[in-house]
């Protein structure tokens, strides 16, 4: 359901610069694409510790983490291919991980919410790792 709707944000775009270095930098400005992922980052942290006790502001937490991975879809595309699908794989498996945080720390929740949170975690980070290679040039 959220990687559905997280592909609909997949909309053309045009960016100013004449390199994609510039372009890329560009619609990072933008967007406030390193200031959303941090805090989709911390979202991410924030309910790590829900998967033994819930805490009084579980649900709360849970909500933002759906929440801000949607908004940052909405950032989407970027005008790097690679990037773009590397950041929808990341905040499409965070709004996973913020339903499954809802479902419970037991069982097949448990799980759904585990496997999520850290294939968005990994994601961000490698997307991150493509930004920088993108804006200082050294892509491939």
């Amino acid at each position: 359901m959220v990687a559905g709707s997280l592909l609909l944000g997949a909309c053309g775009a045009s960016y100013s610069g004449t390199t994609l270095s510039a372009q890329v930098s560009s619609w990072a400005s933008s967007t406030g694409f390193t200031g959303a992922v941090s805090q989709l980052q911390g979202d991410l942290r924030r309910v790590k510790g829900y998967s033994s006790t819930p805490g009084s502001s579980w649900k709360t937490d849970c909500d933002v983490l759906v929440t801000d991975a949607l908004d940052t879809n909405q950032n989407l595309p970027s005008p790097d291919q690679q990037l773009t699908d590397l950041l929808a794989s990341a905040y499409s498996a965070a709004g996973d991980a913020g339903h499954g945080c809802f479902e419970g720390v037991r069982g097949a929740g448990l799980v759904r919410f585990t496997t999520e949170r850290t294939t968005a975690l990994r994601d961000l980070v490698k997307s991150l790792a493509r930004y920088d290679a993108l804006t200082t040039g050294t892509a491939s």
